[in-house]
């Protein structure tokens, strides 16, 4: 088995006992899981870092996120997550531009690439830039090899128009977006396989040009 598919046994384990009790049994084993992970999202990494410089110097400890949930202002008092979330992007876990996202969860497994609910100022500028160079951005979306793995574009949307754009806007379904992700989702055996990182690396290799849009976005405001 891989430290992946080891973890997504883990996590169905944990998702029947989502309790400080078991988890403090099981501790020792679940951070010899995360060390493996963790050998093999560097191994990740570094395969995404030969096509991407974003991800130089990344360290996988940098990029996965706490197993402990935040119950504070939470109906849900479950202390665990029930997934392990891998973010792929300059800074790890603390990236706030568009970034590769691996999300690890038992009959949930996904990559994830763009951005996720951006502040408004941000997300004002992204539906801008996307409208003022709409046949690059349906260029990149619309490559084959792009649509076979993650289909069109996912996550939520106004109802209408945002301010600043005529109602008949043409691609007003894109400028709607509140946030301008690509999914692509896997079978828990995926990760059986012992070199998983090749074909997820690859279809990074795939929205790096999506990713890339988007970023013009960001290091134009803080240029």
């Amino acid at each position: 088995m891989t430290g992946i598919s080891r973890m997504l046994k883990f996590l169905a384990e944990l998702r029947d006992n989502n309790n400080r009790e078991w988890f403090a049994s099981v501790k020792p084993e679940y951070e010899l899981i995360r060390k493996e992970c963790y050998k093999e999202i560097d191994k990740l990494i570094n395969l995404i870092s030969a096509f991407d410089e974003r991800l130089v110097g990344v360290e996988a400890r940098e990029c996965v996120y706490r197993i402990y949930r935040d119950i504070r202002f939470s109906a849900d008092k479950s202390p665990y997550k029930t997934y392990f979330g891998i973010v792929l992007g300059k800074g790890g876990r603390k990236c706030w531009d568009a970034a590769y996202y691996l999300h690890i969860e038992p009959g949930g497994c996904a990559l994830y690439g763009g951005v996720w609910f951006p502040e408004q100022p941000v997300l004002t500028r992204l539906r801008h830039d996307i409208d003022d160079n709409i046949d690059e951005f349906l260029e990149i979306l619309d490559n084959p090899l792009l649509k076979a793995k993650f289909g069109g574009l996912t996550g939520d949307s106004l109802k209408t128009m945002p301010k600043g754009f005529p109602k008949d806007c043409p691609h007003g379904d894109i400028i709607k977006m509140k946030e301008y992700l690509l999914m692509e989702s896997f079978p828990d055996s995926y990760f059986d396989r012992e070199d998983w990182q090749d074909g997820i690396a690859s279809d990074v290799k795939l929205l790096k040009p999506f990713i890339d849009f988007l970023n013009y976005t960001f290091e134009e405001m803080r240029s």
